[in-house]
């Protein structure tokens, strides 16, 4: 009898150590996986959509190099201080994308910890939706101008050969 105790003592002193380990995870609104031609149908879908946000969580030079048109930039690494910025659309669609969808992967389960209910991973990143022959835009800020030391030598030596032939012929 007595060791019918024990026995019954130690299983609830058993499930009580079993208990102490489960950790609950509160769950929220599953983050959606989504193609590129999903992605490009919504974007252009203005009337389905209205306030659609594009995410885009590479780094600047990623973003500057190319980016979905119209996109937003928030690095994944710079996300979770810049929430405030997107909390006005917690409740709006937001396709999040990056290179390949890993780092979009992270930024969509960021958003979803933090109550954003309309999340979108963009399958694939932005390589996918290249390849599926959509547009990007890029960052030129004026600076694609191919200005080469060569280039520069023959319009000096140019100009000063027309203004030595010109000084020449008046006379100065």
């Amino acid at each position: 009898m007595v060791r019918k105790k024990l026995i019954f003592i130690l299983i609830i002193l058993c499930s009580f150590s079993v208990v102490g380990q489960i950790s609950i995870v509160p769950v929220r609104g599953m983050v959606e996986i989504i193609s590129v031609e999903d992605a490009h149908e919504m974007i252009t879908n203005s009337t389905l959509y209205p306030d659609l946000v594009i995410l885009d969580v590479r780094t600047q030079g990623e973003y500057d190099a190319e980016h979905i048109c119209n996109a937003t930039l928030i690095p994944l690494d710079e996300l979770e201080s810049n929430l405030n910025e997107l909390y006005p659309y917690n409740n709006t669609e937001i396709i999040v994308y990056c290179q390949s969808g890993s780092r979009s992967a992270d930024a969509s389960q960021i958003l979803d910890i933090n109550g954003f209910t309309k999340v979108y991973n963009m399958d694939g990143g932005i390589s996918a939706w290249k390849s599926a022959g959509y547009d990007v835009c890029t960052n030129d800020n004026g600076q694609g101008i191919d200005f080469s030391l060569t280039s520069f030598i023959m319009v000096l030596f140019g100009t000063m050969g027309i203004l030595l032939i010109y000084y020449k012929k008046h006379r100065f």
